[in-house]
């Protein structure tokens, strides 16, 4: 009633008086708002709401964070736990020979086993001519068992020969084989008619022997042509008909000094095998040791190393041959030569150059990098296999092999403090008269300076370094590797480890890792 009633007696009061009672309530109010205390409050008020607001959207961001941090980390962890960390290695430029250097028995066997499992299970052959006297076979013939794979094992035990040589080759042949196999084992540098001379000896007896070929008939004949010959105590008996035409083909032979030793030298090594214990197994026919899917091995033992040399050397070549005379089908599987290092690196680069126009892959595993084979390291169509080298100086060829990679050092810095100090003085007179009078000046002036300079500088040079120390490759483990190959697009060095129980490990890819 109160309210109504003021109301009214404003309206009533009219004009400027009613304005002026009106305008009461806003002043008081601004004088309330406009007042330093109260816009104080006000604005602290305004500030902390805002700071309230500003800390609970930072705390919802941090919550956010850290849900995606945990997120990201847990998917990481699933992405390492679930990452595949074993890649086969493949051979991008696909040479048509690897040479492995280095390794023991063990680390042979091994890399055998994981890459005949890889050839047989593709269906393709593989020959192995174990001359290492390890048996470094053994594990992948036992592999091949238990997958059903077809093995063709041939030991020669005492290094005895099969009791047939000629594998199907005439006299001629047959005797330039086994004349080019003892002609390794003389020096380099030797005269080289003497093969041509034992070669001839070898095709007299040869093309006179009826019967089967084997290193003690081949003595036997050769004490003939010595006129040594004893029939009841030859290394193997033979016909009249044969000991006559030996004897007939004394004369033609000759009986020069020349012709003698060579006689006596061939008689020793043909003598040495033939007291070897025979053997009833036979080597497969040519056309046999790289049928597909089938697996081929190889191995010579023996107590005498002098007997186990000769003979390695007669079966390498006796291979050679057959593989110049195309007796084994191309592109049918791959030639494993374990332990060639001791044939010289004539022999083995002929049996490379055979192979390789035979169509047939070459692996030649061997225990050092000797001088007589380190040219062979990168040689054509080839790729390089380094496992471990404990000799120094044949760990720096691999090393040196392998190349160097340069990179940018600082090997200097300089710095330089100098001082210098000058000091002039000048004196200037002068005098003149005019018509109003005379003049004189005279000027005396003293300048000096004081420079200090220092100077900082640094040199930087490129280095070259090995892109693999010696020291680790001769710390390599028994199965670890280095793969060394040339492409057109670039040289690729790649560490890798042959152990076959990888392949049971988790995280083993099937395919080879992409390039980056």
């Amino acid at each position: 009633m109160m309210f109504a009633i003021t109301a009214v007696s404003l309206g009533m009061l009219g004009g400027p008086v009613a304005a002026a009672v009106a305008w009461v309530p806003g002043l008081l109010l601004t004088l309330i708002y406009g007042s330093p205390r109260v816009r104080h409050a006000w604005a602290a008020s305004v500030a902390k709401q805002k700071r309230e607001e500003l800390r609970a959207a930072h705390e919802a961001a941090f919550e956010r964070w850290k849900t995606d941090v945990l997120a990201h980390d847990a998917s990481e962890r699933r992405r390492v736990d679930e990452a595949l960390r074993w890649f086969p290695v493949h051979l991008a430029s696909r040479p048509r020979r690897v040479d492995v250097y280095g390794g023991t028995g063990d680390g042979w066997a091994a890399l055998l086993v994981t890459l005949g499992a890889s050839l047989l299970a593709n269906g393709k052959g593989l020959w192995l001519l174990d001359l290492s006297h390890q048996t470094v076979g053994r594990e992948l013939a036992a592999l091949a068992d238990t997958r059903g794979v077809p093995v063709v094992r041939v030991e020669l035990p005492s290094a005895s020969a099969p009791p047939d040589l000629s594998w199907g080759l005439s006299a001629e042949e047959l005797a330039e084989v086994l004349a080019e196999a003892l002609s390794t084992l003389r020096p380099d540098g030797a005269d080289v008619d003497l093969r041509a001379t034992d070669a001839s000896i070898l095709h007299s007896v040869l093309e006179r022997l009826d019967g089967s070929v084997t290193f003690g008939r081949i003595a036997s004949g050769l004490e003939v042509l010595l006129r040594v010959h004893e029939p009841d105590r030859a290394p193997e008996p033979l016909s009249a008909r044969e000991l006559d035409s030996l004897t007939a083909a004394i004369d033609v032979v000759g009986r020069s000094e020349r012709i003698q030793n060579e006689l006596r030298f061939l008689y020793d090594v043909t003598r040495l095998l033939a007291r070897a214990q025979h053997n009833p197994l036979t080597l497969p026919a040519p056309d046999q040791w790289l049928a597909p899917g089938q697996l081929t091995i190889l191995s010579t033992h023996d107590v005498t190393e002098r007997r186990k040399d000769v003979i390695d050397r007669v079966v390498f070549f006796l291979i050679l041959h057959q593989l110049r005379r195309g007796r084994v089908p191309a592109d049918a599987g791959t030639l494993v030569i374990a332990g060639a290092e001791h044939l010289g690196r004539s022999a083995l680069e002929s049996m490379a150059r055979q192979a390789r126009v035979a169509g047939v892959r070459l692996m030649l595993l061997m225990t050092h990098v000797r001088e007589d084979v380190r040219p062979l390291l990168g040689g054509q169509d080839s790729a390089t296999v380094l496992m471990r080298l404990g000799n120094a100086e044949e760990a720096k060829a691999a090393a040196e092999f392998i190349g160097q990679g340069h990179r940018f050092v600082m090997n200097q810095l300089t710095r330089q403090v100098g001082e210098s100090h000058s000091t002039g003085r000048s004196h200037s007179y002068g005098a003149g008269d005019s018509a109003t009078g005379w003049s004189t000046s005279w000027q005396n002036s003293v300048d000096s300076s004081t420079t200090d300079s220092v100077t900082r500088g640094e040199t930087v040079s490129r280095v070259y370094e090995f892109t693999v120390e010696p020291t680790q490759i001769q710390s390599l483990p028994p199965t670890g590797l280095i793969l060394i190959e040339t492409s057109p697009q670039s040289r690729r060095v790649v560490f890798g480890d042959c152990n076959p129980a990888i392949t049971l490990l988790p995280h083993v890819a099937d395919a080879p890792r992409l390039p980056e």
